[in-house]
C-alpha cells in the first residue's frame, strides 16, 4: 500500500502524524510511504530523518495521491480537489463542525477516520493525549491573557501568599474528563482556586476522590450551578466534547454578560463547534479577541502550539492502526477490530457515525451495512 504523509496547513500548525520511526517500521513492513516536504519540521524532524527511514520525499499533490493519507488534521478546503475513491484518510476529522467537508468525502467516496471517534475500553486513547494537552496549556493560556496588555483583568491568577489581601482568582472547568483533571491539575500548580462542573455522578465521586485535600470544589452541572459559578471566575474553560456531534451551547450569552471585565474564557472542543454560544474560532498565530470586555481563547488545534510533544503523543498512539490499514486493507481491519471501526466516520462515502450524520441531518448508515 502507498501511504502519504500531509503536511498540515492549519495556520499556526507544526504536527506531523507520523515520526520517522513511524515510517520505517511501515517500510519494513513492504509499503511504500510517500512524506511530503518539510511535514516534520515544526516537529522538530527533517526531511533527511525521513529519507533514512526509507521515505519518498514529494510535493503536497504527489502525496494525495497515496491510497491510505496520514494527517493530524482535517483536510482544508483546498485539498478537496484531491479526494478519490477508495482512499482511506486519517486524522483529528471534527467533522461534526464542516458539513462542506462531509460533502466533498461522500461526493468523492472516501473513507475517513477520526482518531477523536476511536473507543477502547470506554475511553478514547487517541484523543486523550491531545485533550490532556490542551487541558494543561488553556490554563497556562488563560493566567497569561488575564494581563493588563491583552486587555484581561490585570491579575496575577495566583495572588501572593505573603501578602495579606491579595487572594488567588478563581478557575472555573466545565466538564470533568481529561481535559479537565489536566486543566485543574496545571491551576492548582499556580495556586489558584478551582471548580469543576460535572454531570455525571460517578465522576464527580471520582473528582471528589482525586482532588481530595486540594482547593477544588466539584459542583453538579446544572444550568443555575453553572450560571452561578461563571460570575465568579477569572478564567473559564469548558472541555465539553461530543466525539463526532456538535456539543450544545450550553454557555449562553447572559451568562458571560455576567461575567467580570477582564475575565477569560477558553473553549477547547471549538474544534468541534463548542459550547459557549457565539464563540468564533481563532488562530494559534491570533489566538484571541476581545467582545463586550471579555477575553475569548478559541484555538481549533491547541496541541499545534507544541508541536514536538504532541507528535510524539500522536506517534505512540496511531502506528498500531495504520500498520493494521496498511497489511490489511480497510475493509478486513475494520472487520477484525472493533476498536478502529469505532473511528469510521464515514465508509465510502456512507455516513458511519451517528452523530455526524444528526448534525449535519444527513442519512446515517451502519457500517456494518455497507461494508465490502
Amino acid at each position: 500500500m502507498e501511504i502519504g504523509i500531509i503536511k498540515e496547513l492549519k495556520p499556526g500548525e507544526g504536527r506531523v502524524a507520523c515520526t520517522p520511526e513511524n515510517v520505517k517500521k511501515l517500510v519494513l513492513e513492504g509499503h511504500r510511504v510517500v512524506v511530503e516536504y518539510n511535514a516534520g519540521t515544526g516537529s522538530g524532524f527533517d526531511d533527511e530523518q525521513y529519507k533514512r527511514a526509507g521515505a519518498f520525499l514529494v510535493d503536497h499533490e504527489e502525496a494525495w495521491q497515496a491510497d491510505l493519507i496520514v494527517k493530524v488534521k482535517e483536510p482544508d478546503e483546498k485539498e478537496f480537489r484531491y479526494f478519490k475513491e477508495g482512499q482511506v484518510i486519517w486524522g483529528f476529522q471534527h467533522l461534526a463542525s464542516s458539513k462542506a467537508t462531509v460533502e466533498a468525502m461522500k461526493e468523492a467516496g472516501v473513507t475517513a477516520i477520526g482518531g477523536e471517534t476511536i473507543v477502547k475500553d470506554g475511553q478514547a486513547p487517541l484523543l486523550a493525549p491531545m485533550s490532556a494537552i490542551a487541558g494543561r496549556r488553556s490554563m497556562l493560556m488563560g493566567a497569561y491573557y488575564l494581563e493588563k496588555q491583552h486587555e484581561g483583568e490585570g491579575i496575577l491568577i495566583s495572588g501572593i501568599d505573603a501578602i495579606d489581601g491579595i487572594p488567588a482568582g478563581k478557575v472555573v472547568i466545565f466538564g470533568g474528563g481529561s481535559a479537565a483533571v489536566n486543566a485543574a491539575t496545571i491551576a492548582l500548580g499556580l495556586q489558584t482556586n478551582v471548580s469543576i462542573i460535572e454531570l455525571k455522578d460517578e465522576r464527580i465521586a471520582w473528582l471528589k476522590d482525586h482532588f481530595k485535600g486540594e482547593k477544588v470544589e466539584v459542583i453538579k452541572s446544572t444550568k443555575e450551578n453553572l450560571a452561578q459559578e461563571i460570575k465568579t471566575a477569572d478564567v473559564f474553560i469548558s472541555t465539553i466534547l461530543i466525539p463526532g456531534s456538535k456539543p450544545p451551547k450550553l454557555v449562553t450569552k447572559d451568562m458571560i454578560q455576567s461575567m467580570k471585565k477582564g475575565s477569560v474564557l477558553i473553549d477547547i472542543a471549538i474544534d468541534q463547534g463548542g459550547t459557549i454560544e457565539g464563540i468564533k474560532p481563532t488562530t494559534i498565530d491570533n489566538p484571541v479577541y476581545v467582545e463586550d470586555g471579555k477575553v475569548f481563547y478559541a484555538v481549533p488545534n491547541q496541541p499545534g502550539a507544541v508541536p514536538r510533544t504532541s507528535t510524539m503523543a500522536l506517534a505512540l498512539g496511531n502506528i498500531e492502526y495504520l500498520l493494521e490499514i496498511s497489511k490489511k486493507g480497510i475493509a478486513q481491519a475494520i472487520k477484525d477490530n472493533p476498536v478502529l471501526a469505532s473511528g469510521v466516520n464515514i465508509y465510502r462515502g456512507h455516513i458511519t457515525n451517528e452523530g455526524l450524520a444528526q448534525s449535519h441531518d444527513m442519512k446515517y448508515e451502519a457500517l456494518s451495512d455497507v461494508l465490502d
